[in-house]
């Protein structure tokens, strides 16, 4: 007789067996705590380093917003607290506290209309006094950047009160209208909005201003000035545009009109303001661009479609921002054609047709120009307009499409680009080809400067060179904007400076630079490991920043930039750096001397993983995170030499409660003779002279993660390290290295070698229980695996491609591109097309061996995914049903990839857990395995429960 057990009863029951063995009263990590697991987001100092505010949040419900006063210690929290910004004089913390998670979702179960949903309430927190004060249904808020104590926030509108069923009896309705007040019918009348109450507001002094029916509004940076928009409706819609000043509290009306404006931004200083206006009644709009100047009280119109340099048929685009140039000389805009109304259809919906016409002559696939057709209908053409000069130039246009202004605006050099003559190449190739153009920002004229080049070209921020990667001698070259000619800048360096580990058949690209020094004098690249000063006028040869140190101790050097505002690299404050090192993978930080080059000065190296480090604006406070398997990347602050450092958050104390694990570096040799290293973890309790089930985890390259912590949560694609080592399991995770034309015997070599170097080194890995699981690209060299081998037990793959020859002519998606140049030139690796080397395809593709498979395989592929398309996974499945092979297929559906709902991560993580507990724990089978669950029982029964 078959027993029934619920899957909550066996989570129980195992949890129970383990604290009963090992006497203790940790817990076993089961898929019920995955809610609780915290994370730190939105970390942000004040700008005198005297505060800091942080969110915590738990994987579903109601979070905190953190607040600690660092000198003191103090320590507050507000609940559901989100979204905090410090004023720029660090006295006031604005931010919003959202609704209760259970009264929302009680909300959404009762169907409540849109504005009848709980609302987010506005905080204002006076930092001096530690005095809150709460506003009800705020929609968002902003804050200056620079300066000033005042801000401003929108109201949420209020609910629309419901009408009554009107009276049955007609008479009734008359004498209802008869006795209607004439307050009443007069109030019926008013001027409807769309917009909402916007209050400007100085906490500090508490002086308040409100103003209705607001659509739209903006902050200068210096927070002198708030610009917003009304917009009122009776028979017309009649824009308003209306500026505030903090300074002397008064507002102007700048703008009055039929129509619609909308975009308002200020310049830099707050002096100069420009928005977008249309006079036209009907969906279609033409917009029109109107200025303020400093000295202006009336914004006019600058550029409409009557514009001299404005392109036939054109007008001033909504769908690209507005922006002032960084000194405010001229204004940025985009242009688009002029809309064309649609025809009115007058067919029935049965007598139109319906068809795609694809064309060889097409630059894109149709699914490719299905998945753009959005974007390129709100598609824009740089343009500029010349405030001094009152002079409007178009820039961009259907032959030069993309286009950069150099120096954040100001400079009179742009780069344009034209990917067109190479679309069609995007199918097959991985490099993204474009014609790139010289263009004059005062003339607009365009002159050709690189043909069918593949990498991106830059100017220095002083707007005193050209900077380039040149793939085919692999260098980085510069040449001046004015006079001058191109110079291979870096060809004295003895290193490569490329990814020296790619191993696809596509171009590897550099490591990159770290920036321009002070007036463009030098720039700084990177090699594998140091920093190199190159003269980018070629007359110096290049210096080794860092005296060779990365090198010579095998740490991966980079720049850390501290100050986002700045143009420049290490003028006067010395250069901080972050550390890697490559074998041990140690991370940390050293100093630089940018003006005396050598070896930089170690601040803090340790065995943790350093990350997410921020410096408060004006005050030397440094805060980051440090994490490793076991420890929670909590919050660490110190002053930035990392003295006195001191950690600020505990968001998980529950951790200690369970049973955890360790992690090592583990090294062997291939059975293509590479050094290879790994990650091994194991389980906190671990006995040597036990036996452990391992799983085996890949993708490409994982070791340099060995300092990364696990949060126990629910499965989008792969196994959780933090649960399978909770619940006994070893994980055990390879490098891969590739060889062109063959993926699948080079995973081959690093996976089934590093397997079995783990079963000879340590005889705790019991050989017989071990499992494989992966996603994506590690779900294909799963497939792989397993009809080259019966060393695993069992194997889960998510994703997988199983079919290179069919795959390699399909569409990925969610982007509409060809998979065509994933195969030839990327992941896949093969190096040729399907005509060219059909032994490879072949040879690589699980399909094709299924009849070896012995291994149980468990697949989840949905069929939304976006990348692989989930027939791959169906021709896998039925060839081992065929072959009468255990293998059940997990279809999330309209889920993509990875999944995103967070209800199907649940049941995945559970289903899998199941999957290698049966076969590498001897576990009961649950009855989904079993029995299946049939289409009509879809719904209606999980399949759970463990059948013995």
């Amino acid at each position: 007789m078959r027993k029934f057990l619920t899957s909550v009863l066996a989570f129980f029951l195992i949890s129970l067996a383990a604290s009963v063995m090992l006497g203790q009263e940790k817990k076993v990590i089961d898929h019920s705590v995955y809610d609780g697991w915290k994370s730190i987001s939105r970390t942000q100092l004040s700008a005198d380093g005297k505060w800091i505010s942080y969110e915590v949040n738990p994987q579903e419900g109601d979070g905190w917003l953190y607040i600690v006063n660092l000198e003191t210690g103090r320590r507050d929290s507000i609940e559901r607290g989100v979204n905090a910004s410090f004023m720029p004089n660090s006295d006031v913390l604005v931010f919003k506290i959202r609704p209760q998670a259970a009264v929302t979702r009680k909300a959404k179960v009762d169907k409540k209309k849109p504005d009848e949903m709980p609302k987010d309430t506005l905080a204002i927190l006076i930092l001096s006094e530690f005095q809150l004060e709460k506003i009800p249904r705020v929609k968002s808020f902003s804050t200056p950047k620079n300066s000033s104590s005042w801000f401003a926030y929108l109201m949420e509108k209020e609910p629309v009160k419901r009408a009554k069923p009107a009276p049955k009896d007609t008479t009734e309705v008359a004498e209802a209208e008869k006795e209607l007040p004439e307050e009443k019918k007069e109030k019926e009348t008013q001027v409807k909005s769309d917009g909402s109450e916007l209050i400007i507001l100085n906490p500090l002094t508490g002086e308040r201003h409100s103003f209705k029916h607001i659509v739209e509004f903006n902050i200068s940076d210096e927070g002198n000035k708030i610009g917003f928009i009304q917009v009122e409706k009776d028979s017309l819609e009649r824009s308003y545009v209306r500026l505030f000043s903090t300074t002397n509290q008064e507002h102007a009306s700048i703008f009055e009109h039929t129509g619609l404006a909308k975009g308002f931004q200020f310049d830099e200083k707050g002096n100069q303001s420009v928005f977008l206006h249309s006079s036209d009644t009907s969906k279609t709009k033409v917009f029109s661009l109107y200025y303020l100047g400093p000295k202006s009280t009336q914004a006019a119109v600058i550029v409409d479609t009557l514009t001299k340099g404005m392109p036939e048929g054109y007008h001033v685009s909504d769908n690209a921002s507005l922006r002032f140039s960084k000194n405010g000389s001229r204004i940025l805009v985009g242009t688009t054609p002029r809309p064309v109304p649609e025809p009115k259809d007058t067919l029935l919906r049965e007598e139109r047709y319906s068809v795609d016409v694809w064309s060889w002559h097409d630059d894109l696939l149709q699914p490719m120009q299905k998945s753009n057709s959005a974007q390129l209908r709100r598609r824009t053409f740089s343009a500029v307009y010349h405030i001094a000069k009152r002079n409007f130039v178009q820039l961009a246009n259907e032959d030069m499409p993309e286009l950069s202004i150099s120096m954040k605006g100001d400079g009179n050099l742009a780069i344009g680009a034209n990917p067109k003559p190479y679309l069609k190449q995007t199918s097959w190739e991985a490099g993204r080809k474009r014609d790139i153009y010289l263009v004059d920002v005062n003339t607009g004229q365009a002159r050709l400067f690189r043909e069918g080049h593949d990498a991106g070209v830059s100017v220095s921020p002083g707007g005193t060179y050209l900077l380039w990667w040149n793939t085919e001698d692999r260098n980085w070259y510069a040449q001046p904007t004015e006079k001058g000619q191109a110079m291979n800048i870096s060809a004295g360096i003895p290193f490569e400076l490329f990814d020296v580990l790619h191993d696809s058949p596509s171009e590897p690209r550099p490591y990159g630079t770290a920036g321009w020094m002070e007036n463009d004098r030098y720039l700084l690249v990177y090699d594998q490991f140091d920093i190199w000063k190159l003269d980018p006028a070629g007359k110096e040869k290049p210096v080794n920043m860092t005296g060779g140190f990365g090198r010579e101790n095998n740490f991966w050097l980079q720049y850390r930039k501290l100050d986002q505002d700045t143009d420049f690299v290490g003028n006067k404050d010395d250069m901080l750096l972050t550390a890697l090192h490559l074998h041990n993978k140690k991370s940390g930080f050293f100093t630089l001397n940018a003006s005396a080059p050598g070896a930089p000065r170690e601040l803090m190296v340790g065995d943790y993983r350093y990350w997410d480090l921020q410096k408060a604006k004006n005050a030397p406070v440094f805060v980051w995170t440090r994490s490793t398997f076991n420890e929670f990347p909590d919050l660490w602050v110190s002053d930035m030499a990392f003295n006195g450092a001191r950690k600020l958050s505990n968001a998980n104390p529950q951790k200690d409660d369970y049973w955890w694990g360790t992690v090592e570096l583990v090294e062997w040799t291939s059975f293509n003779q590479e050094q290879l290293q790994g990650l091994l973890y194991k389980p906190e309790d671990f006995d040597p002279a036990k036996k452990y089930p391992m799983l085996v985890y890949f993708y490409e390259r994982s070791s340099d993660g060995l300092y990364s912590f696990t949060n126990p949560a629910p499965s989008r694609s792969t196994i959780n390290r933090a649960y399978s080592v909770s619940n006994g399991y070893l994980v055990f995770i390879p490098d891969i290295p590739y060889r062109e034309g063959w993926p699948g015997p080079s995973a081959y070599d690093a996976i089934v070698s590093g397997t079995y170097a783990m079963i000879e080194r340590y005889p705790f890995v019991d050989k017989d229980r071990i499992g494989l699981q992966g996603q994506s690209w590690g779900g294909y060299q799963i497939a792989y695996l397993i009809t080259q081998t019966n060393l695993y037990r069992a194997a889960m793959a998510g994703a997988p491609v199983s079919n290179m020859i069919s795959a390699y002519g399909g569409i990925r998606w969610q982007t509409g591109m060809s998979r065509m140049f994933q195969y030839e030139q990327t992941q896949s690796r093969i190096g040729g097309t399907l005509w060219e080397k059909p032994f490879h395809y072949i040879q690589n593709s699980p399909i094709f061996w299924a009849d070896r498979v012995e291994t149980p395989l468990l697949m989840m592929h949905n069929d939304a995914d976006g990348a692989v398309p989930w027939y791959q996974g169906i021709e896998y499945f039925v060839a081992l049903r065929r072959l009468n092979k255990p293998v059940w297929m997990l279809v999330y559906n309209d889920e993509a990839h990875n999944l995103r709902r967070r209800p199907n991560a649940k049941d995945l993580s559970i289903r899998m857990y199941q999957f290698f507990d049966h076969y590498l724990k001897d576990a009961p089978m649950p009855a989904w395995m079993e029995e299946g669950i049939t289409y009509d029982q879809k719904g209606l029964t999980d399949g759970y429960e463990l059948v013995e």
